[in-house]
């Protein structure tokens, strides 16, 4: 049947409608195609195609630079120009606010998405599964919907310093024959290869090789000699990670060369970064989004700010030189570690942070006395429990400052906070990961009650 495509799916799949209205997720399809599509399975509420035919591209439509776009899982809409990409993710964040959040267009500020300078090249972060394919060691990306191996050590939207890394302990992995785990029969000792690069002029990267074996990796030495050769090598990791399952990362690591760690630096502030330590893969993009939320908690020195969830303590620190106090949780330790040694090392005594799960912290705290005028939170994608937003309203904080990876739980926990007497005033999105279907956003949400004027 031939299909107008008007909208885009959260995996990146067109959405094309019947004549009866019956949406068709259509793979490959971009908005403002006409494709002559074939329907490949069906629900009660919508159904999947696939296209036979492309009648009359969009002019929105752009040639993938990627050779291996249609089979690697990663970058969703490279067929889209950057201009459709943004919209696209514009739109995804102000309808899930609309029919999930109950926030429709009007009833609050939305001041649009802050778009790439440069959508290259700015993943600061790779993991790389590694296998076995026609008697030869490989490693890339999964497939799509599997854990099939698509082969590449060239991706366009990573840091080339990791692509370069990347190779050359795959060239050291083929030389020694090291074995490759097989996560079928739990057999063999290379999982994967993750890398973390520290930008900036000097680059500085951590090249952490996961493995299932306690015994360190034989030729290490050989491996940073090879490494120090083409890239800026700081630390150079074993991760053990001997879990029957799919995570990539275990708790424990053991440094073969190097430091234990990698910094970088977000504005004037330098963060030391360990293997398990979440941070965000795009430096440039982070700068923005956190200057947004900065912006929105309106600090002037007078406020306690709560940063939930805070990591390595980025925001945290990012936010320190314009508040009273600023007291961070994270429930990984590692992360809650770096936040204290980045603190120190930045001279910013007027943070503090607490290791431990969020919510059984932050009722500790209250016990004790605190009370904040500004929470921040930056969770999970599966966004805030209930209990951590009724801790939220039990400290009726003046404001709170929502940072989302995804849009839905953050309209689902908008809409909740309402009910707690929190209006949504303003948000904005900001797009941290160009070529796949991922957005941030920072929302600033009001407590009504609030004596504080909302500018």
């Amino acid at each position: 049947m031939k299909l107008k495509i008007t909208d885009m799916t959260v995996n990146g799949e067109g959405i094309g409608k019947t004549d009866d209205g019956y949406p068709l997720f259509t793979a490959g399809a971009v908005t403002g195609d006409t494709v002559e599509a074939v329907v490949t399975k069906t629900n009660k509420t919508y159904g999947f195609a696939k296209i036979k035919k492309l009648v009359l591209p969009s002019s929105h439509r752009a040639e993938p630079a990627c050779a291996i776009f249609d089979k690697c899982g990663g970058c969703s809409v490279m067929h889209m120009d950057y201009e459709l990409q943004l919209d696209t993710k514009k739109n995804l964040v102000v309808n899930n606010l609309a029919k999930i959040g109950q926030y429709p267009e009007g009833t609050y500020i939305f001041e649009g998405i802050i778009g790439a300078d440069n959508p290259w090249n700015y993943r600061n972060k790779a993991q790389f599964p590694v296998g076995f394919e026609k008697g030869r060691a490989v490693c890339g990306f999964y497939q799509k919907a599997s854990h099939s191996i698509v082969p590449c050590t060239d991706c366009l939207i990573q840091d080339e310093s990791i692509n370069e890394a990347v190779s050359i302990v795959m060239k050291f992995i083929q030389k020694h024959n090291l074995r490759i785990y097989n996560e079928k029969n739990h057999t063999g000792i290379i999982r994967h290869i993750y890398i973390r690069s520290g930008g900036g002029t000097e680059n500085p990267l951590m090249v952490v090789i996961v493995a299932n074996s306690t015994s360190p990796l034989p030729h290490s030495r050989e491996l940073a000699d090879m490494l120090l050769e083409k890239v800026n090598l700081k630390s150079l990791v074993q991760n053990i990670n001997t879990a029957k399952n799919n995570t990539v990362l275990g708790f424990e690591n053991i440094t073969l060369w190097g430091d234990d760690t990698i910094s970088a630096n977000i504005g004037n502030i330098e963060f030391v970064i360990s293997p398990n330590s979440f941070f965000q893969v795009n430096y440039a993009q982070m700068e923005k989004l956190y200057s947004k939320a900065k912006e929105y908690a309106e600090l002037n020195g007078s406020q306690t700010v709560f940063d939930l969830y805070c990591g390595v303590g980025s925001i945290s620190l990012f936010m320190a030189d314009k508040a009273k106090q600023v007291i961070g949780v994270e429930i990984v330790e590692p992360a809650i570690e770096n936040a204290k040694i980045n603190a120190k090392a930045n001279g910013i005594r007027n943070a503090e942070f607490h290791c431990g799960d969020c919510p059984k912290v932050v009722e500790k705290l209250i016990g004790e006395g605190y009370t904040p005028d500004v929470v921040i939170v930056d969770p999970p994608r599966k966004g805030c429990d209930e209990e951590m937003l009724s801790l939220i309203n039990t400290m009726k904080p003046e404001k709170l400052v929502y940072v989302s990876c995804n849009s839905s739980t953050l309209a689902r926990d908008v809409k909740i906070l309402r009910d707690y007497g929190y209006e949504l005033k303003k948000c904005c999105a900001v797009d941290m990961f160009p070529h796949s279907m991922h957005v941030e956003s920072v929302a600033l949400l009001v407590r009504t009650d609030s004596k504080t004027k909302f500018a």
